[in-house]
């Protein structure tokens, strides 16, 4: 399944596809020792559970096989909840706005290890983009390990002074991006009137 296969990026907005990308989770998260980070954990906490209800599920996927995964969502549906975005706004340092209504948040990113050399990656960033574009808002909040932030600097995210700390002490880069920003960035290469080229973009809805 790889070379010229497609790959499509959309919503998991079905029980099958959200079941699919849960059990795609598991796997990965049980193989990385982050139990804390399987969806649905009997000991899930109540604002993971609030999370898990309001923000879109991205999917990956070549034919019926989810091989990658992001979450994506508006911040003020999540305020108070979402750990990482919220400590984010209470530092404040670097935002370009403190108003929280004009932020989106991405977080979860998983990739397969067949993919993490082709598409996969930026298409989900891209999607993500896209639906906070759609969606209004003028910024959108990331952050990940050091390995992983190239990627958003190549979309055009900039790296906020700021500190945070996963629970195993490792430390996470916040970064922030300009929506309009990207959108001039990558209008030229057709992200936003057509399909990526490595695939498409269906079924999208909101919470």
């Amino acid at each position: 399944m790889r070379g010229s296969t497609p790959v499509t990026f959309e919503v998991a907005c079905t029980q099958e596809r959200t079941r699919s990308v849960h059990q795609f989770q598991r796997l990965c998260y049980s193989a990385m020792g982050r139990g804390d980070l399987v969806p649905q954990n009997k000991n899930e906490s109540a604002d993971a559970k609030t999370l898990d209800s309001n923000l879109n599920l991205i999917e990956a996927r070549v034919g019926s096989e989810t091989v990658g995964t992001i979450r994506w969502g508006v911040y003020s549906k999540v305020a108070g909840t979402d750990l990482y975005a919220d400590s984010i706004f209470q530092q404040q340092a670097g935002l370009p706005s403190g108003d929280p209504s004009v932020y989106s948040r991405t977080d979860r990113l998983l990739i397969h290890p067949r993919h993490r050399r082709g598409t996969v990656l930026i298409g989900l960033a891209r999607t993500c983009l896209q639906l906070a574009i759609r969606a209004g808002v003028q910024y959108d909040l990331c952050w990940s390990e050091k390995s992983f932030s190239r990627i958003y600097r190549r979309l055009g995210y900039q790296t906020l002074p700021q500190q945070l700390w996963n629970p195993l002490g490792l430390p996470l880069l916040p970064q922030v991006l300009r929506i309009s920003h990207f959108k001039d960035r990558w209008s030229g290469r057709g992200s936003f009137d057509q399909a990526h080229r490595a695939g498409t973009i269906r079924k999208t809805q909101f919470h």
